[in-house]
């Protein structure tokens, strides 16, 4: 989607997403199963009149198996997203929070490959600049991946946010010109790849 006062990278086919909440159906559904073979006859009372917690476990465990399916749904609805306009980067590098980030505050963009998978790497200037959104540590799951691939390497040191490429549409020169339109002259864009 784009415009004359705003860009924003075309999104790929959540592909990732959705074999993982598939993994995830298939192991839950079997754990459910599992446990409901187990422990479905379980009576309700024991035989001294007390409540017997074994006969609760099929359900425990299928409330458990819905809520940590939550966070893999959300991650299918709520992908990735990079965009600019002239006044800030804006990133979503997971599926918690959208970070804008003032082109103040950004020193450099750059696209880097690091055990084979590719990044979109965000460096953010230190300074009394504190307007935009603060990354925390939510928001820097991939960024603790992109260190994980590859230990020692300088690509992740520095780098504030980071942003898996193979989430977007299109060739790493192609999005990070349409960034450079945007981006003022102080701002480093460049492809490591």
């Amino acid at each position: 989607m784009a415009g004359p006062e705003r860009i924003e990278w075309r999104r790929s086919f959540p592909s990732r997403s959705l074999a993982t909440l598939a993994w995830y159906v298939v192991s839950a559904t079997l754990a459910v199963l599992l446990v409901r073979a187990l422990f479905g006859d379980e009576p309700e009372t024991l035989d001294s009149g007390a409540h017997n917690p074994l006969a609760d476990l099929p359900m425990w465990t299928a409330g458990l198996a819905v809520a940590g399916a939550v966070p893999i749904v959300l991650a299918v609805i709520r992908r990735p997203r990079v965009g600019a306009n002239h006044f800030a980067l804006t990133v979503r590098p997971g599926w918690v929070r959208t970070l804008v980030l003032p082109w103040s505050r950004v020193g450099e963009v750059a696209a880097v490959e690091v055990g084979g998978e590719r990044f979109l790497a965000v460096r953010l200037l230190a300074g009394l600049d504190r307007t935009g959104t603060n990354p925390a540590w939510i928001d820097q799951n991939v960024l603790r991946a992109l260190n994980k691939i590859g230990p020692g390497r300088r690509d992740g040191r520095g780098v504030s946010v980071a942003v898996r490429l193979r989430d977007f549409n299109g060739t790493p020169d192609g999005q990070l010109a349409a960034l450079a339109a945007f981006a003022p002259d102080q701002v480093r864009i460049a492809n490591r790849l």
